[in-house]
């Protein structure tokens, strides 16, 4: 008897506090600090975007702190990224907790044998970030707070809604291009942004000379190749140069989606909210 308790003693001991997906998809985001408190310096080898990056590719609506939404704090979850001391190992455990600091998930550990420090780290992360993988999260919309608009409360989804109207209100070719420019084409603001293109990740990063497109993958020791730059020309443009210097026009649309024009094909990358 004695030793079937031990067992399921054990057995709770070693299983992670991993709470149902339906409990994740209950918050509507996911908070991300630019710091880990085990490192001495911001986004310390990119350890803070890139999981930013992976919670956004597994169904998280995910934002640095900095950027978070104008929504109720109590609908966000919190990340931390906790470092497991041990021995010759690298090993990462992820926590998300609420607004009130209890715990919604704990997930295994990700465990690197790896010694070089940048290599070790990001390969601990990425395996933390597995376990998602077969929990299906899709956290859905994000419920805004509004804001003062002609007296009323707006919500944020609206904004979209009212685009085909202003478009109609609009008489000449002139003023149509204005709105066009203004309300049709939504730049992302983060420092990184999440896409998705026939079933592969992206990323987004901002630059002072516009942006630049990361596709996500193994080949490269940090995780990322870079697929071209988008910046600004003559106009008011966007054009997308790629890596072997071939360039295209590019836009985003209001829902910040990236559309590259190539020959007659439009190739569209979808913004991971």
């Amino acid at each position: 008897m004695t030793r079937y308790i031990f067992l399921v003693f054990f057995f709770i001991s070693v299983v992670p506090k991993s709470f149902s997906q339906s409990s994740l998809n209950d918050f509507s985001y996911v908070i991300v600090p630019e710091q880990w408190d085990f490192l001495n310096q911001k986004d310390k080898y990119q350890l803070n975007s890139m999981a930013k990056f992976l919670f956004n590719k597994h169904g998280f609506n995910a934002f640095f702190s900095q950027e978070a939404p104008d929504a109720n704090r109590c609908d966000g979850l919190y990340a931390e990224l906790v470092k497991v001391t041990a021995i010759l190992r690298t090993k990462f455990v992820i926590i998300l907790k609420d607004c009130n600091g209890f715990e919604i998930y704990r997930g295994p550990q990700g465990i690197t044998k790896i010694k070089e420090f940048k290599k070790a780290h990001q390969d601990a992360l990425r395996k933390a970030f597995e376990y998602f993988e077969g929990m299906n999260v899709n956290q859905g919309d994000i419920v805004s707070l509004g804001k003062i608009k002609h007296g009323e409360i707006i919500p944020a989804k609206q904004e979209v809604k009212e685009l085909d109207a202003v478009v109609k209100e609009v008489s000449s070719k002139e003023e149509l291009n204005s709105v066009a420019d203004e309300l049709v084409q939504k730049l992302p603001k983060s420092k990184f942004s999440s896409y998705n293109y026939k079933g592969i990740s992206y990323l987004l990063r901002k630059t002072s000379e516009g942006y630049s497109l990361y596709e996500e993958t193994t080949t490269t020791t940090e995780g990322l190749l870079l697929i071209g730059k988008i910046e600004k020309m003559s106009e008011g443009k966007w054009f997308f140069t790629d890596t072997f210097g071939n360039i295209f026009k590019a836009s985003f649309d209001a829902l910040e989606n990236l559309s590259i024009q190539k020959a007659t094909t439009s190739i569209v990358y979808k913004r991971v909210h």
